[in-house]
């Protein structure tokens, strides 16, 4: 039944307790109607410290309840972040009508990426419950820090404008908040400003009714049509109030609401219970005498607009609001439309002067011609993020070895990855974003785990490489777009025609993708005839005229060549020879890398051919190539050229080879040097007996007996991987090649006779270990734009089968002493962890590592497990008596500066490691910039170009 105004006859739903059109009480006393305290049912679900959801999810705590759901704070087992979780009210899965309307307002929530907005990364569904997937903003929120006091002018700027922008990027996609208020902002320890629960509102549409008004929402039905209460009491509109359709100025309302408040201390529409505060809010106004003395003009005048109750009245932008506060401060007397006022007089005198210098500048000009100046040429040097190092898949001695930084066309900005100076067991790289006017760089948000960047040819998307994942992300930062697997990055380009082209393996040819994503297109296979074992390094030519890339005859090529694709042809022909990482520049040159220099030579790019002869330009530019790891060389620079001439890098030359050296450090990481032997030693493995080393060093394999400390060479110079020893210790089993995939080989380690290959295959192959009875060896292997798989080689028959096989990683196997089990590493939680399973099976799997584990050692007795997970050694307890059972890990030390592969000593008290030359791991903490780069190009090495 409707009841009519006594005041203005208006027709009000039987519920409304103040008439919608005059604000006149239609109630004398009680409750506030059921519109204003209609509640959900609280939240009764629990989710326990190490619940898992979704499998990828693990709950850390509890850190917020309310009536739009119970969240947790949670760890991503996958991406490696933690992230928020919100568990949907249970009354809330009963209706699936509403369900429905949440998924389809949440996908277009998730669309939302704007650095001023906590994102949405997605909604789960587990055990018949919904979870919301949100970015963790760590800080205290607004309503926190209003709890102090007052902010200070300056701080109510900033803070009020960084929501403003929010807002405005929110509503640029016709995105509402809706329940705008403090709490739902959040102000991290950098002072960034993150508005939280972005039009959850109308997804969730449904609130809980608390004591504290600031935390009052109230809701009816559909918050859609119009007729509803909507938002929290002390920041709602007045349409909102009295159940009017709502748009964005809703938005605008509850901005000026914070804004008062924050200027003030205090709220701007204030009442003891719901009921007097919306009273407030359809008929009050704030206490202006209430703001500071000292706030501007302006300041005041966005405050009356923002507050205005018709919103027809009411400022129709909020960036309208943004660039007003961030305007210079007006004088706290002068209002918006003074400023800028001159009388007529004054303006005719103005104009005139401006005319008669018009006239004698124009005449200067004429009668004194100036020929233009070229820029001049300027070198800065750029810091990397404080307490950050320059990150591209760190190899073991810190230097990237991909490229880690990205610039402009325009020069306006350059985006890098970096790592933290002290990573901790979970840290990944990040992407940051540093305009080249300004002195800070920002992490870009979307981008954890990012290496390799690469731009749009309009700058307005960012490539790049995670977690075994060819990713783009808006600029500026947002969700991240997977646009296929790509288990290595070996470089990639972005082309005039929104398509990309990269290369995934050391042995694999380039591979093209629409940057819109889609099924990838196989460009070019490597051409064995010709030595041909890998493409990688692409670099599009302008206009879709070709691809310029890096050919490798094998993985560890320290001479790589540089070819061109014809742009209609599958097609390609070498134009460098010892050239790599090769790519055009708008001087009319393409420019390489020849043994850490930076070289320059004339290009006619219509025709696609060399005009003259190749010239060093720069010196030292820090480059990859070396023969420390097929996965780890690649031939990248550190440089990149915008399309306006200016050039940015990191200086180095080669990254030298390690001189290392081979310890013992027992199980408290104490360390005790072998020999004073020092060179590239990797993969170091102990004989049965103990008494002797295996190890690579310069391509080949080296026998060194530790009791006469005297080394030898096993092999002939090649390529090689890791060795280990048969049981009985008279050979070496290991992968070796000389120019195509390596297989696997063995020789007696005294050297009586030549190698003899044991596998026959065109697929990385590594080593893992043998059966204790020696007649089964387990290995890796990679398959063409495959994860790693593990297989086993049966000695009798040379036959081989698969162990293990899936769209993971699975590789390093080790067979334990008495032959019943295997452990081994897989990567299916997200990262890396130690399993073990039947051996030769069948049975389930058991999970060894918890927090990231690789490299999995048996002791000889078979009673415990060591791995490595980055810096730490790990121990774990067996138990076979009966059946099979794990004791808890345990950290035995954590230590920097150790290569990763390492072997456990016959007593199993102590670890063979190989100390890394750390005089020549110096992180990259620096880069160099020069502006108009292109200009002293042109002026060394004339193209004809102009």
């Amino acid at each position: 039944m409707a009841v009519k105004c006594p005041n203005c006859q208006h027709s009000n739903p039987d519920d409304t307790v103040y008439c919608g059109n005059c604000a006149t009480a239609l109630t004398q006393a009680g409750p506030p109607p059921p519109a204003l305290t209609k509640t959900l049912e609280s939240p009764a679900y629990v989710l326990p410290k190490g619940s898992l959801i979704a499998e990828k999810y693990s709950i850390t705590e509890e850190i917020g309840r309310g009536g739009m759901g119970v969240v947790y704070k949670a760890e991503d087992m996958k991406l490696a972040r933690k992230v928020a979780i919100k568990v949907l009210p249970e009354v809330f899965m009963a209706d699936r009508e509403r369900l429905a309307r949440f998924e389809r307002e949440a996908r277009l929530l998730a669309s939302l990426n704007h650095p001023n907005v906590a994102a949405i990364y997605g909604v789960e569904e587990a055990g018949g419950r919904r979870f919301l997937i949100l970015e963790l903003v760590e800080g205290e929120t607004l309503t926190e820090r209003l709890g102090r006091g007052a902010l200070t002018l300056e701080e109510t700027l900033e803070v009020c404008s960084q929501i403003a922008e929010g807002l405005e990027g929110a509503h640029e996609k016709g995105i509402i908040h809706r329940d705008l208020k403090p709490s739902n902002v959040k102000i991290t320890s950098e002072g960034k400003v993150k508005i939280l629960d972005f039009g959850l509102a109308k997804a969730l549409h449904d609130q809980t009714s608390e004591t504290d008004i600031s935390e009052s929402p109230t809701i009816t039905a559909d918050m859609t049509e119009p007729g509803v209460i909507l938002g929290t009491a002390a920041y709602m509109s007045p349409e909102q109030a009295t159940g009017r359709l709502v748009d964005k100025r809703v938005d605008i309302w509850a901005f000026g609401c914070i804004l008062y408040e924050c200027l003030t201390g205090r709220r701007a529409f204030a009442g003891a219970t719901v009921t007097e505060t919306i009273a407030a809010i359809l008929r009050g106004e704030p206490d202006w005498d209430s703001l500071p003395a000292g706030t501007p003009g302006n300041v005041r005048a966005v405050l009356r607009r923002c507050l205005q109750k018709a919103p027809k009245e009411r400022l129709r932008d909020i960036g309208d609001a943004r660039i007003e506060i961030e305007a210079p401060a007006a004088s706290p007397s002068e209002t918006a439309p003074a400023r800028g006022r001159f009388s007529l007089p004054w303006l005719t005198v103005v104009a005139a002067v401006m005319l008669l210098a018009g006239i004698f500048i124009g005449r200067g000009l004429i009668m004194h011609p100036q020929p233009p100046s070229s820029p001049s040429v300027i070198t800065s040097t750029i810091t990397v993020e404080p307490g950050h190092w320059l990150d591209g898949m760190l190899a073991e001695f810190e230097r990237p070895t991909r490229t880690a930084m990205a610039i402009s066309g325009d020069g306006n900005f350059i985006v890098y990855s970096a790592i933290s100076e002290n990573p901790g067991p979970h840290a990944k790289p990040q992407l940051y974003v540093r305009p080249t006017d300004q002195m800070k760089a920002r992490p870009i948000p979307g981008t954890e785990g990012g290496i390799s960047p690469f731009l749009s040819p309009d700058d307005r998307w960012l490539g790049f490489w995670s977690d075994g994942k060819l990713m783009k992300v808006p600029a500026e930062g947002g969700i991240p777009a997977p646009l296929g697997d790509v288990l290595r990055p070996f470089g990639a380009t972005w082309g005039d025609d929104n398509s990309i082209v990269f290369s995934s393996k050391s042995e694999s040819g380039l591979v093209k993708v629409s940057a819109n994503g889609g099924e990838p297109e196989i460009l070019t296979s490597f051409d064995r005839e010709r030595q041909e074992s890998g493409h990688r390094l692409p670099h599009f030519l302008p206009d879709g005229k070709g691809v310029l890339f890096t050919v490798v005859r094998h993985p560890w090529d320290l001479q790589p060549r540089v070819a061109v694709l014809e742009p209609t042809k599958r097609q390609w022909r070498y134009l460098l020879e010892d050239a790599a990482d090769a790519r055009y520049v708008a001087s009319g040159h393409v420019v390489f890398l020849r043994q850490g220099k930076l070289m320059a030579v004339p290009f006619d790019l219509d025709r696609r051919i060399l005009t003259g002869q190749p010239v060093p330009v720069i010196t030292s530019i820090m480059q990859t190539l070396n023969t420390n790891s097929a996965a780890n060389y690649t031939g990248a620079g550190q440089l990149s050229i915008s399309d306006s001439g200016w050039l940015v890098y990191a200086p180095g030359g080669i990254v030298p080879e390690p001189e290392n050296s081979l310890v013992w450090v027992d199980q408290k990481g104490v360390e005790q040097h072998i020999t004073s032997l020092r060179a590239e030693f990797t993969g170091a493995r102990l004989s049965p007996d103990g008494r002797w080393v295996v190890y690579k060093s310069g391509g080949r394999l080296w026998i060194y007996d530790i009791s006469r400390n005297t080394a030898s060479p096993l092999t002939s110079e090649g390529w090689t991987g890791v060795a280990i020893w048969t049981p009985d210790g008279k050979r070496v089993v290991f992968p070796w090649t000389t120019w195509w995939m390596p297989n696997l080989y063995w020789q007696f380690a005294d050297g009586r006779s030549a190698m003899e290959r044991l596998t026959t295959s065109e697929t990385y192959q590594e080593i893992g270990s043998w059966s204790p009875d020696g007649t089964t060896l387990a290995f890796a292997e990679s398959p063409p734009e495959m994860n790693y798989d593990i297989l086993l080689l049966d000695l009798q028959t040379r036959g081989v089968r698969p162990f293990l096989s899936s769209r993971f990683d699975e590789n390093q196997p080790e067979i334990s002493p008495d032959g019943r089990w295997i452990a081994y590493s897989a990567n299916e939680s997200g990262r890396y962890e130690v399993y073990v399973q039947p051996f030769p099976g069948p049975g389930g799997k058991f999970q060894v590592s918890l927090e990231g584990g690789r490299r999995p050692r048996w002791t000889r007795n078979g009673k415990h497990l060591y791995y490595r997970w980055r810096n730490q050694v790990w121990i774990v307890d067996v138990h076979t008596e009966s059946g099979f059972s794990l004791g808890k890990p345990r950290l035995l030390f954590e230590k920097s500066g150790y290569a990763n592969s390492y072997d456990v000593s016959p007593d199993g008290q102590r670890f063979l490691m190989v100390r890394l030359d750390e005089s020549k791991s110096t992180p990259v903490k620096e880069m160099i910039l020069v502006q108009n780069w292109l200009e002293e190009l042109k002026r060394l090495i004339p193209s004809g170009k102009k």
